[in-house]
């Protein structure tokens, strides 16, 4: 059995992820568009970087050996914050 700290999400604990992620909040644009805000202290932005990073390399990875175009800017970044927060709040099967 994963103690909490062993828990990881793309590289980084899930605790800290969770706790990065409360920072982040949503607000709708009259055109429809959906806008990020929030401020996430340096100790919790740090590693959530480093795991959207290695999500979007997964993702530009998974594509080229796909053989189609990797995505890149804002499709990326996107495709790699949602995936990020879907394994965040995935339950560990441990803990199922």
């Amino acid at each position: 059995m994963t103690t909490p700290d062993d828990d990881l999400v793309a590289g980084e604990p899930r605790r800290v992820l969770r706790q990065a992620l409360l920072h982040i909040s949503t607000s709708r644009n009259e055109d429809g568009s959906l806008e990020l805000i929030g401020e996430v202290p340096p100790e919790l932005a740090d590693p959530l970087v480093r795991a959207l990073e290695r999500v979007a390399e997964e993702f530009v990875a998974d594509d080229e050996r796909r053989g189609v175009v990797p995505r890149s800017g804002g499709r990326l970044h996107a495709d790699a914050l949602v995936a990020l927060v879907l394994r965040v709040i995935d339950t560990p099967p441990d803990q199922a």
